[in-house]
């Protein structure tokens, strides 16, 4: 029997007990119609033994070492040439799918569609109970839908989604937020940025979404997203400005080649995407608790980026009505007035940044 749907899911160095939760809950699901790649990116630990283990039971998982580390998107291309079935999902290995995914994705296999967006929820310790899916059709999205969810993707724009009627449930920017048509990708030539380490599902899903033109939405939560305390978006980055200098540069290449000379692309590209770089430069690098540099060391670093460009225009111009934002404001009014002293009292405390921002956010928006 053919191929359906292939499971992608990329490894590395994780805690093996959610790596075998993930496992394991996609094996009871596979059928003939479907397949597991589980792809090694030389993990050091032993993630790639656990691996070994189930692809050896089971013909329907296959096992595949890269050889060298090259990164997730090395990964995630990978997926693309190995994977035998009509439609591909990239999963990450320490998050967890529906139980229900494989018969509710083979449920809508025949349909026409390059892309499926689907929902997501997060949680921290126990994925919540689930009831099975009722949807008998999906909600086909109009054609101009591609460029709108293109420029979401670049500008990190979220209140495209609202204008789609898409529920906050449904985040398409990352690769497991939608399952995709392996035809499609490879007709496209669509893959992901070798050697980016943030956001390359981002770049990716510009250049896919301006290409597609049959976008369907699933309102079924398929994927759950744990909330790893250890997890790369919370853990301090030393070379955080190198890598978010390589990621401009992808997105600069996407606006040269689709979005060129569109003023309000770039108005909202600089208004979300490079002020959503500048907070994570300040939460991830500058202000982490992790962050072993001398207090001097870091203030000079702080002064130097938030004087460099394309940061100092962002930060001078940033206006939340444009993006609804409100939260970054708190932040924002700091950096413009370099108070080091401040930002670090709380930037680099996740809960204490989380809290004062949410609450500088609704008075802001009462205001």
């Amino acid at each position: 029997m053919a191929i359906k749907l292939t499971i992608g899911t990329a490894v590395y160095n994780l805690d093996e007990s959610f790596l075998r939760e993930h496992i394991e809950g996609i094996v009871k699901q596979l059928n003939d119609e479907t397949e597991l790649l589980l792809i090694d990116d030389c993990s050091t630990d032993n993630s790639g033994e656990v691996c070994k283990e189930y692809a050896e039971n089971n013909d329907k998982v296959k096992y595949i070492n890269m050889g060298e580390n090259g990164g997730l998107s090395a990964v995630r291309n990978r997926t693309v040439s190995e994977a035998s079935g009509d439609w591909i999902f990239f999963a990450d290995g320490d998050d967890l799918l529906s139980e229900h995914f494989v018969e509710t994705a083979l449920k809508f296999s025949d349909v026409p569609q390059d892309i499926i967006i689907i929902e997501r929820m997060k949680f921290t310790d126990k994925k919540p109970d689930e009831q099975t899916c009722k949807t008998e059709e999906l909600h086909c999205l109009p054609e101009e839908a591609g460029r709108q969810l293109s420029i979401s993707c670049l500008c990190l724009d979220q209140t495209i989604t609202e204008k789609l009627h898409l529920p906050s449930r449904a985040f398409y920017h990352a690769a497991w937020g939608a399952i995709y048509r392996k035809k499609f990708l490879v007709d496209k030539g669509l893959l992901f940025p070798v050697g980016q380490k943030k956001a390359q599902d981002s770049v990716f899903n510009t250049e896919v979404y301006y290409y597609a033109k049959r976008i369907a939405y699933l309102p079924y939560i398929m994927y759950y997203y744990r909330n790893n305390p250890g997890g790369i978006t919370r853990r301090y980055t030393a070379n955080l400005p190198e890598i978010f200098a390589m990621l401009i540069g992808h997105f600069e290449k996407c606006i040269e080649t689709f979005y060129k000379g569109d003023f309000d692309v770039r108005k909202r590209f600089n208004n979300q995407r490079i002020m959503s770089i500048v907070m994570d430069n300040m939460r991830l690098n500058i202000f982490h608790k992790d962050n072993p540099k001398s207090k001097k060391q870091r203030k000079e670093e702080f002064l130097r980026f938030i004087e460099s460009e394309p940061y100092r225009d962002a930060i001078t111009n940033f206006d939340p009505k444009q993006s609804d934002r409100w939260e970054w404001l708190l932040v924002v009014s700091l950096i413009r007035k370099k108070r080091f002293k401040a930002l670090d009292m709380f930037v680099g405390n996740d809960k204490a940044f989380r809290l004062l921002s949410g609450a500088y956010k609704r008075l802001k928006k009462r205001g």
